[in-house]
């Protein structure tokens, strides 16, 4: 349990370090022991046919008719020749003599070579043993020393285990640079992963690596996770500040009518209305102001219900006939205006009359309130492509340039001081464009100076038809 705790507690690089030095360690050791074993068996072997040769000459020697070293009379000696080679000639149950190897209780199995310690005690010498039978009975012996071979062992097991710990050394340090070099990516990620958590936002990966790789990959995923965070994190802070000056700029429009009643309420309470008619001017300036605050209320709750609804409640809808009744009941506010209308008919989209004709409703308006009464204006509807696009364009004073990004802001007035004589309160084209958005379109607004102003809604239509005009 420790064992296992400890390794999970070590860093990443550190365990591929200790299993590749395990692994190549491994390696080496199988590679090694292969080796070792392979060459002893390979140096035993040559010995053996060394046996097996010699016997076999003292057979053929036998056959030959040759005295092969007396007729044993005076019994079986050990015939040492060169430095490691040992023979004898066996007569029956006879067991040679004399400084070599011990011959073994049991005869072995003719051209089966055994290896058999020395015959001394004090001498830890082995040899390997062989025997061959003679025409005539006897038995040929033959021994060789085994030091020369087993010394020839010792020496390549140590070249090998020399070499072997060397490579293990160099591969060991080549491995910790490589998983280091190769890790290095993942430890700029965990340092970006930690400064991001310590709330660094802008931080990104900037790395070499092949965007194929598993570390590119990742490196590729953590930045765009993070431009995503990012980018989450920079809408939620506009929405907030949007809220914030949305509940600001409610709050001024709501202060004025409730300053204003009360300021009569107080007049009233006070005695400070001297008759009749002062008291009905007071009701009827409350009453205004009233009016005025439930108008902005409302409006707020379409907003809000805007921001709530989705576009499964939409309907089919004929666009041309709220535009064209919309118009005629803007004509009968302002006879007095230029109006020119052309409408292309059966223009049908999918949205919610109600609101459309609010939108509608509201353009006019905004035409109606900052322009003058003789200011002529034109309404278009047609259809482009798979677009129906609705333009309302006036010959009034227009939109200056600075506050033209804002207009669709909600509570934007041109007007710096805030003045409510010739404005309303600053929602008329925020509705528009949230009726838009709800139906899938968008608002444009165009105002060149000196050119009055143009406001475009492009909405989804259903289904185009030939174009028409239509008077107001």
């Amino acid at each position: 349990m420790l064992s296992t705790l400890w390794w999970r507690n070590r860093p990443l690089r550190t365990r591929l370090s200790l299993l590749l030095i395990a692994l190549l360690s491994s390696v080496l050791a199988a590679t090694g022991t292969v080796t070792f074993t392979a060459l002893r068996s390979s140096l035993y072997q040559e010995l053996d046919r060394r046996l097996t040769s010699t016997t076999s000459g003292i057979t053929d020697a036998d056959s030959a008719g040759l005295e092969i070293m007396g007729d044993g009379s005076s019994g079986a000696k050990w015939i040492r020749i060169g430095d490691d080679l040992y023979v004898a000639v066996l007569s029956g149950d006879e067991r040679p003599s004399g400084p070599g190897p011990r011959y073994p209780d049991a005869s072995p199995p003719a051209d089966t070579p055994v290896t058999v310690p020395a015959d001394t005690a004090a001498d830890d010498a082995t040899f390997r043993l062989a025997t061959s039978r003679l025409a005539d009975g006897r038995t040929a012996v033959a021994a060789v020393g085994t030091a020369a071979t087993e010394a020839a062992v010792q020496r390549v097991i140590l070249v090998v285990v020399a070499v072997e710990l060397l490579a293990v050394v160099v591969l060991a340090v080549l491995s910790i640079l490589v998983v280091r070099r190769s890790l290095r990516p993942l430890e700029r990620a965990a340092r970006t992963a930690d400064r991001v958590a310590d709330g660094d936002f802008a931080m990104r990966l900037v790395d070499s690596v092949a965007p194929g790789t598993e570390v590119g990959r990742l490196a590729d995923a953590l930045n765009r996770m993070l431009d995503q965070i990012h980018a989450a994190l920079a809408a939620r802070d506009a929405s907030q500040e949007r809220l914030r000056q949305f509940v600001a700029d409610a709050s001024h429009e709501l202060r004025t009518p409730l300053q204003s009643i009360r300021g009569y309420g107080e007049l009233y309470q006070q005695g400070a209305l001297p008759d009749t008619q002062a008291v009905d001017d007071a009701i009827a300036r409350m009453l205004a102001e009233v009016h005025r605050m439930t108008h902005l209320v409302q409006s707020l709750l379409m907003l809000a219900r805007f921001d709530e609804e989705d576009e499964s409640d939409l309907e089919p809808i004929d666009l041309s006939r709220v535009v064209t009744e919309s118009c005629h009941d803007a004509a009968a506010v302002e006879p007095a205006r230029p109006w020119t209308v052309t409408v292309t008919p059966d223009v049908t989209v999918r949205g919610d009359e109600a609101q459309l004709r609010g939108a509608v409703a509201n353009l006019l308006a905004n035409v109606r309130m900052h322009t003058p009464t003789d200011a002529p204006c034109s309404v278009e509807l047609s259809v482009r492509g798979e677009r129906a696009v609705l333009r309302v364009e006036d010959e009034g004073p227009g939109i200056p340039a600075e506050a033209l990004p804002h207009v669709l802001d909600r509570f934007y007035r041109a007007d710096k001081s805030r003045s409510r004589a010739r404005g309303g309160s600053g929602l008329g084209l925020s509705i528009v464009a949230a009726i838009a958005e709800l139906h899938s379109g968008t608002v444009r607004v165009e105002s060149p100076p000196g050119e009055g102003t143009l406001v475009e809604v492009s909405l989804p239509a259903r289904r185009q038809a030939s174009p028409g005009q239509v008077g107001c």
